[in-house]
């Protein structure tokens, strides 16, 4: 092995064997992985002892780490990344998962939000880890309809319906006596006006309006303000999976996990780290934004129209994670719910 410019070892073929070798046997039983069980894995390829210098100078590399010189070896952040990159490279779900996968979600009620929570649900039980789903949202929504519904003498429910298949809510005081005819002509002419158009084009329409008019636009503006910086709702499922794994009987961790469900703004942080990526993005260890998650893997890949409605889908496991089935799943579950989204945008468009 030769040091490259960073100073980092450049594995040979025989050492790059010997290091997924390792870390496949590491995902399957958390335990330290001994020169013995390499060699045999290996099928006298290699005896013990070329194993044994071999993984010594994997520890020299940083790829593993081992207590003593004749313990068995664990993964580093770096001997998981390059596992992960030596992995095909797009790695699948098997053909009887996916079809089983999709058996499921044809049975799936016709809603985005059910869609959501159930590939919530299949994730975590492809990967054992926690899953995390958000459901379709625009950057900028855009209005589809308004709908004005008469609730007393001078209210209102100012109903707004977005093209990526969200309701917005919101009561009007009128101060005058208002009826359900008036309602429906305001809802009629702004919808004429204003469908399919984001905030900004509505605040910048300049039609004339009437006093109800001009209040129901006023109102349905403030709300759209509001569809724009509300976190979006999401979907999790498997921390009880999850924290039945060997690394999570320290109670610290499980600690961490809990707090990133609970709190909702370290939650968004953490699903945008990928950015706008429509393959699985890996980040391991220390590779994560958030220093908190330095102990986990966390796989992510966006969904939808790249700068439309789009969301997110997310594992976030041990780094020993069985990082085939994670990222097959979150791509296959992503290619799902694109569709799924494409297929609303088509139903709006029409």
């Amino acid at each position: 092995m030769d040091r490259c410019a960073g100073g980092r070892l450049m594995l040979t073929e025989r050492a790059a064997t010997v290091l997924n070798v390792l870390v496949g046997e590491y995902l399957q039983t958390a335990t330290p992985v001994a020169s013995d069980e390499i060699a045999r894995s290996l099928d006298l390829k290699l005896s013990s002892a070329s194993v044994r210098n071999t993984m010594a100078r994997l520890t020299e590399g940083g790829y593993i780490s081992r207590p003593h010189v004749s313990s068995g070896g664990v993964p580093s952040d770096l001997g998981y990344r390059f596992y992960v990159e030596s992995l095909p490279e797009h790695p699948q779900l098997s053909t009887k998962m996916r079809e089983s996968v999709d058996r499921d979600l044809a049975h799936t009620e016709p809603d985005i939000g059910a869609w959501s929570k159930r590939c919530a649900a299949i994730l975590s039980s492809l990967t054992e880890n926690l899953a995390i789903v958000t459901a379709p949202r625009a950057q900028f929504p855009r209005l589809k309809r308004i709908q004005l519904v008469f609730l007393q003498e001078s209210t209102a429910l100012l109903v707004l319906v977005l093209e990526e298949a969200r309701l917005l809510r919101k009561l009007i005081p009128f101060g005058k006596n208002i009826n359900q005819l008036q309602l429906d002509q305001a809802a009629s002419r702004l919808n004429d006006s204003l469908g399919g158009l984001n905030r900004y084009q509505m605040q910048s329409n300049s039609l004339e309006l009437n006093q109800l008019e001009e209040q129901v636009k006023e109102g349905s503006v403030s709300l759209m303000r509001e569809a724009e910086t509300t976190i979006e709702e999401h979907y999790t499922d498997g921390l009880r999976r999850l924290l039945s794994q060997p690394e999570f009987s320290a109670g610290e961790l499980a600690r961490q996990l809990v707090q990133l469900v609970e709190e909702r703004d370290l939650l968004e942080r953490v699903l945008n780290a990928s950015g706008q990526t429509a393959e699985p993005a890996v980040f391991i260890g220390a590779e994560n934004q958030e220093e908190f998650l330095n102990p986990f893997g966390v796989i992510l890949c966006n969904y939808g129209i790249r700068e439309g409605v789009s969301g997110t889908i997310c594992v976030i496991g041990p780094k020993r994670m069985e990082y085939v089935a994670a990222i097959g799943g979150v791509r296959h579950l992503s290619a799902f719910m694109s569709q799924m989204v494409l297929g609303i945008q088509g139903n709006v468009a029409e």
